[in-house]
């Protein structure tokens, strides 16, 4: 199986120090940290999440590791992302597509926060797995993403391999 990491995967991304960058319903952070460390020190991280225990567990393992480069925001990403327009380097969608209502909704969202040429990259549940993802009728495809990232505005860039269970994609902002 073929599968890459978190750490493998922002390191696909064209990010460097110094960069703004966003991991969109971030969870516990696995992104987040790895994007933290992709912009050092000088750079910026925006940990966005609608469940206020995943900020919260976050921000402690954040002060444990003494990351201190992000910036916890509680958000709905269908209804608004708080970051300044145009003020990204890149974002990170993870394993969130297929709990959304609105998917349209947030990447117009998305589309604004983007510099021109901004990156997104996309991981999401490939199938149900007999249970071990989502609801099979909760499952976007990889077809379908692409579709809808492309219908906001981006061009895809590469796809990545993420094993068994997920797929993965970088797109840019036009």
């Amino acid at each position: 199986m073929s599968f890459l990491t978190p750490r493998q995967l922002v390191q696909e991304l064209y990010i460097k120090p110094g960069d703004r960058v966003a991991d969109l319903g971030c969870g516990t952070g696995v992104y987040t940290i790895e994007l933290a460390h992709a912009v050092a020190e000088i750079g910026q991280v925006f940990a966005v999440d609608v469940h206020r225990e995943a900020l919260h567990t976050l921000a402690g393992t954040l002060d444990k590791q003494s990351i201190q480069n992000v910036e916890m925001i509680w958000a709905d990403l269908e209804k608004a992302i708080p970051i300044d327009a145009y003020s990204l380097d890149a974002v990170v969608v993870s394993n969130i597509l297929f709990q959304l209502h609105d998917i349209d909704a947030m990447l117009s969202h998305v589309a604004k926060l983007l510099k021109p040429e901004g990156q997104m990259l996309v991981v999401e549940w490939s199938h149900s797995h007999g249970g071990i993802g989502p609801h099979a009728d909760h499952v976007v495809s990889e077809q379908k993403a692409e579709a809808l990232v492309q219908k906001h505005g981006f061009r895809l860039l590469k796809r990545l391999p993420a094993g068994d269970y997920h797929y993965a994609f970088i797109a840019l902002s036009l």
